[in-house]
């Protein structure tokens, strides 16, 4: 018994220096995935017209052609073969190293050969290596939802999309590398985010004037330029409103100009619905007028006032591509308005005071132009 025991742990000892010599040769296979150690660059080809094959082998099916001088992007896996590269872009498959150069390389040959230096067409695309910031985002066939799925990125993995191939105002961009397909740019990738302008026009649903003794009488519109980054979750919008509002023969009209922040600050459905709070002020410039006794020597002309308001409030965006639909509400207020000329006693008048504010349920339509 006691010989089989002193067997036994002889056996585990010898098997565990094993485990560990492995892990000491490649400890990558162990500690990391394959998609966590592969890189990327850019070589070109050497010969004339070049297989590009589906397997690393010579024997495999040929996929396409590349030629002298194109450019080609390499991804080097740890399961590299040897002798062999892996092209992900132009073309997906394999071909041999000693068929490919460094761009140093062919400047060289160029030169000896008396050849111009140009880059072809394949020199205009260009790369970017990324980490998907999603919990999940499907990769597409095709640029649209309803596409076949062909892989799957999951948090924190990367992966390679082709630049020339990204429309800037468009919502897809194409990756190359692990998987061939489309992804949505903004829905996927964290720290690379890009500028964009976005353009809202609105359309006050409900209105309530702050002044208790007016009602609505005009729905409110208007419209903003908001300036954000596709990766913050704050932008800054400068825009414009307009309303009106009365009581039998008194009318009361405010135009605004606004500045506020807004936070994102709740994402739902996978992004496409994103909650949102505000905060501002504005110039507000107010008009009022009693159109009773309007044909009697103009007693009751048109008054004005203006001044500084502050506007707070929130909504909720759902996203639709560049496309965007948003429900906000905003909550205007600021001092008492005095229009006209306190009149003398005895004397008409038209004096009156009141606040301008209000509340807007707003409909919002917009678009947002990549910058």
């Amino acid at each position: 018994m006691m010989k089989e025991h002193k067997y036994k742990s002889k056996v585990i000892l010898i098997f565990l220096l094993f485990f560990l010599s492995i892990i000491e040769l490649h400890p990558h296979n162990f500690f990391t995935s394959p998609q966590e150690n592969w890189t990327a660059y850019v070589l070109y080809v050497k010969d004339g017209k070049i297989p590009v094959l589906k397997n690393p082998s010579e024997e495999a099916d040929t996929i396409g052609f590349v030629y002298y001088s194109d450019k080609v992007l390499i991804v080097e896996e740890v399961w590299q073969k040897f002798g062999w590269k892996k092209i992900v872009y132009p073309i997906n498959g394999f071909i041999q190293e000693k068929s490919l150069m460094t761009l140093a390389e062919k400047k060289k040959i160029d030169l000896k050969s008396n050849n111009p230096i140009e880059e072809n067409e394949y020199s205009k695309w260009s790369w970017e290596i990324i980490s998907c910031s999603n919990d999940y985002i499907f990769v597409k066939a095709q640029k649209n939802e309803a596409s076949e799925t062909v892989g799957l990125l999951i948090d924190n993995e990367k992966a390679i999309f082709i630049k020339e191939q990204f429309n800037l105002q468009s919502a897809w961009v194409r990756t190359a590398y692990p998987f061939q397909g489309y992804i949505k740019y903004f829905d996927a990738f964290k720290g690379k985010g890009y500028p964009y302008l976005a353009l809202g026009i609105s359309y006050g649903a409900y209105h309530i004037p702050y002044e208790k003794n007016l009602k609505n009488y005009f729905n409110p519109l208007g419209g903003y330029l908001e300036y954000s980054k596709s990766n913050w979750n704050f932008g800054f919008r400068l825009g414009y409103n307009y309303t009106e509002s009365r009581l039998t023969t008194f009318y009361h009209k405010t135009h605004q100009a606004y500045f506020y922040i807004l936070y994102r600050f709740l994402n739902l459905f996978n992004g496409k619905l994103k909650t949102y709070a505000l905060v501002g002020g504005n110039y507000w410039f107010s008009s009022f007028q009693n159109t009773k006794y309007g044909s009697v020597g103009g007693y009751y002309n048109i008054e004005k006032d203006s001044g500084p308001g502050l506007i707070t409030g929130g909504g909720l965006i759902y996203n639709l591509s560049n496309f965007y639909l948003e429900v906000q509400y905003i909550f205007f207020t600021s001092r008492q308005a005095e229009f006209g000329k306190d009149p003398a006693p005895g004397e008409f008048g038209n004096y009156n005071t009141l606040y301008p504010g209000s509340n807007h349920l707003e409909i919002i339509l917009g678009y947002k132009f990549i910058l």
